[in-house]
């Protein structure tokens, strides 16, 4: 008999096995998510809506296998409530996503009068916005509900910040394409993977790199990140007055993504 096989033995989660539970988790509520959107529509779902949010489900499934084959071992942390709770977020990205599919095909989201709107039904001109409200939202949900149950665990918080990464790409994506961002927001959306490559090639390379510690200034540069592309969703705001408070925005925030990338890369003393 193998160790494995002791009485009062928990053997440690598996990868493939939590990877598995959590993308069919996703898909169910995803799928949920699209079945209510159904309800809403004059019509059948459009094809680019539907490729959209897979595209993203896809996405947002693989970024959970790497983040779990990450977290394994005697030691892996299993899956909690509060990680349930951010895979729920995910889900929701994965619906903005295919918002993302209409804004990129042709016809597929009309700008007017400062309004975003389907082409099939003006019904589902607040979904963006509120699809969007409610995966940045729960980000602070899981974090809660991960304190009070005691179950804070480093998959759960690494999950969390890949999902941050997303609902912001994502986001940003949409309100691009739909015209109510300026084109620059889309570098705001990538600063975060553009910097976690950069620091992957300068360790490949031998090139010494920093942690960097905490800080205030980032915290809420990137909230207002997130206000600024909320803004841009709802449909009765000007795309005029989005895009320029989301250029506001954009400058500051690179600019301080680029003292980071400093701090990081060695170039600079962080002073904060």
């Amino acid at each position: 008999m193998t160790d494995d096989h002791r009485p009062g033995y928990s053997s440690p989660p598996r990868p493939h096995s939590q990877w598995g539970r959590a993308t069919l988790g996703l898909g169910a509520l995803s799928g949920l998510l699209t079945l209510a959107l159904v309800a809403l529509w004059s019509g059948d779902v459009p094809a680019a809506f539907l490729a959209g949010s897979f595209l993203v489900f896809s996405l947002t499934s693989t970024i959970i296998y790497y983040v779990v084959l990450g977290h394994t071992g005697p030691s892996a942390p299993p899956f909690t409530s509060a990680t349930w709770v951010t895979v729920a977020r995910g889900a929701a990205v994965a619906g903005l996503g295919g918002f993302a599919g209409l804004a990129a095909g042709a016809g597929g989201l009309e700008t007017t009068a400062g309004t975003t709107v389907t082409n099939t039904d003006a019904s589902l001109r607040w979904a963006p916005a509120v699809l969007f409200a409610v995966a940045a939202l729960l980000d602070a949900v899981d974090g809660w509900l991960a304190r009070r149950t005691d179950s804070v665990t480093d998959l759960g918080a690494r999950l969390d910040l890949e999902m941050d990464g997303l609902v912001v790409l994502i986001g940003a994506t949409v309100g691009v394409l739909a015209g109510v961002l300026p084109l620059v927001f889309l570098a705001v959306a990538g600063a975060r993977y553009a910097f976690v490559a950069g620091l992957w090639w300068r360790d490949r390379r031998g090139h010494p790199t920093a942690e960097l510690p905490p800080s205030h200034v980032r915290r809420v540069l990137g909230a207002l990140a997130m206000v600024a592309i909320f803004v841009a969703l709802v449909p009765v705001v000007d795309p005029a007055i989005s895009r320029a408070f989301a250029t506001v925005v954009a400058v500051p925030f690179l600019a301080n993504f680029g003292r980071d990338w400093l701090v990081a890369a060695g170039y600079l003393e962080d002073d904060e």
